[in-house]
């Protein structure tokens, strides 16, 4: 079972991703924010495996993120034509951040296989 948390600022956005995850088997949705700040309260307690970040939202916050979870994946979403090409920098105690290139149901089933 994938736990997942979401960070994302949009309401409307935030209550899709949640109920896709939430219908989705294999995965538990473990938290969905619309802030870093709200996410770091939520980390230590939830130890996702897998965080959803709206590609808008990462900053030095989203940094502290990948460093109070160093295996969890980290991937950003947006609803971009064309998305960035590159992802943000880490540091070498963060993990890589991945830009979502497909459909999040696709993406939803690829975790539980």
């Amino acid at each position: 079972m994938k736990r997942i948390l979401i960070v994302e600022p949009h309401p409307q956005v935030l209550a899709a991703l949640a109920d896709l995850v939430q219908d989705e088997p294999g995965c538990e949705l473990v938290g969905a924010v619309a802030t870093t700040t709200e996410a770091l309260s939520l980390v230590s307690g939830e130890a996702p495996d897998v965080v959803l970040i709206d590609a808008d939202t990462p900053d030095r916050r989203s940094r502290q993120l990948g460093e109070l979870l160093p295996t969890a994946l980290l991937v950003l979403l947006t609803a971009a034509i064309e998305p960035p090409r590159e992802c943000p920098k880490s540091s070498a105690k963060t993990p890589a951040i991945s830009i979502l290139k497909t459909a999040i149901p696709e993406f939803l089933r690829s975790l539980s296989a």
